[in-house]
């Protein structure tokens, strides 16, 4: 089965809004076994919607649009729907009772400008919001393709998407696919595949689909095949991160600060931080952790040369000769802040974060 994914609204367009709706449906549709072919934004205009969908229809089984359901007259989704399945709107007193139910709930006036909102395709098949006031629309053409509209506003989205998975799984007996990932930090997404190259033609042979997911710092290794193919996939990762154990430190949503985290807490071993350029970045990284007081134990926040040398004790010789974005500098920032701060460990960082600054040499 194929999907479109359609989000609707101006201020996706104009970079006000960040579609985070897409992601989510993807995520969800993949998880059942349903390909995206397309994720498309367009604006809140009648013919960007109707030629959106007809054009979707042409490849897809299934098209899924979100946004444009509000009260508002700049919401025109829901009657563009309406005259594009030649459907007509009418009052579903049912729906009439939860809003009001729902505003009344929150100690909020109930306008009338509210009631287009229980004003409903006849024809398409209602998924109510017990989330807020816009209800999804599902219909089934002719040719038996679904089209599932949803609001935007996330958090219904997630809501009403959650009971439609479970309905399109039932409708045409979907089977799940099964999603693994590893994670590796200090080697580049090319280098990776490089090394992975024979284990990575051994795996597609499968049928498991392979994916690389580079981001600063970190590239994630994702395979994906059948339910059944379940245990064939972990087996195959685990070997791959035994081997590669030097760059592999995780898995699936684990962090890089947790995992360290985890192994200090585990061997009694503490940290610190001495930093210019990162301005307590790194810090924060370390303390975003619960439990992070067990090893974490402080830093020092040094900008200036002048407290490179009168807090953490680097020589100002050193400074001068090698300049405070060096090797030399950063090694005795590090050393001496593990004795100033009294760890068992301590990573110092110096740069030039620019985008000015720099030199030929740094």
């Amino acid at each position: 089965m194929n999907s479109h994914i359609i989000t609707i609204g101006d201020e996706i367009l104009v970079g006000q809004t960040v579609d985070t709706n897409s992601t989510y449906i993807a995520q969800q549709l993949n998880s059942i076994g349903v390909a995206v072919s397309e994720i498309q934004s367009i604006k809140d205009d009648e013919t960007a919607i109707k030629t959106a969908l007809t054009n979707a229809l042409k490849n897809n089984n299934l098209v899924i649009l979100t946004g444009g359901l509000g009260p508002t007259n700049d919401d025109i989704t829901k009657k563009v729907l309406t005259n594009y399945f030649n459907d007509e709107l009418i009052l579903y007193p049912e729906i009439l009772k939860r809003i009001k139910d729902f505003f009344k709930k929150f100690n909020k006036p109930f306008l009338e400008v509210n009631m287009h909102q229980a004003m409903l395709p006849k024809n398409a098949k209602i998924i109510d919001n017990n989330l807020g006031t816009a209800s999804g629309m599902w219909w089934t053409t002719q040719d038996g393709k679904e089209v599932i509209s949803l609001p935007g506003v996330p958090y219904e989205m997630k809501g009403l998407i959650n009971k439609i998975i479970p309905q399109l799984q039932e409708k045409y007996q979907l089977g799940e696919l099964y999603h693994h990932t590893i994670l590796f930090q200090g080697i580049g997404e090319a280098k990776l595949a490089e090394l992975l190259k024979d284990e990575e033609e051994e795996i597609r042979q499968k049928d498991i689909t392979v994916s690389y997911l580079p981001s600063v710092g970190q590239v994630k290794l994702r395979l994906t095949g059948k339910q059944t193919q379940k245990d064939y996939i972990l087996k195959e990762l685990q070997q791959i991160k035994q081997t590669y154990i030097k760059y592999c430190f995780g898995e699936q949503d684990d962090l890089l600060e947790k995992v360290v985290g985890e192994i200090l807490k585990s061997r009694q071993l503490t940290v610190g931080t001495v930093e210019s350029c990162t301005g307590g970045a790194l810090a924060a990284k370390l303390v975003s952790v619960a439990g992070s007081s067990a090893y974490y134990q402080g830093s020092f926040l040094t900008y200036s040369n002048q407290l490179k040398e009168k807090i953490v004790g680097v020589d100002k010789a050193l400074i001068e000769k090698h300049g405070a974005v060096s090797q030399e500098v950063v090694e005795a920032m590090a050393k001496n802040g593990v004795k100033k701060l009294g760890v068992d460990y301590c990573i110092s960082t110096s740069g030039i974060a620019g985008p000015t600054g720099g030199t030929t040499e740094k």
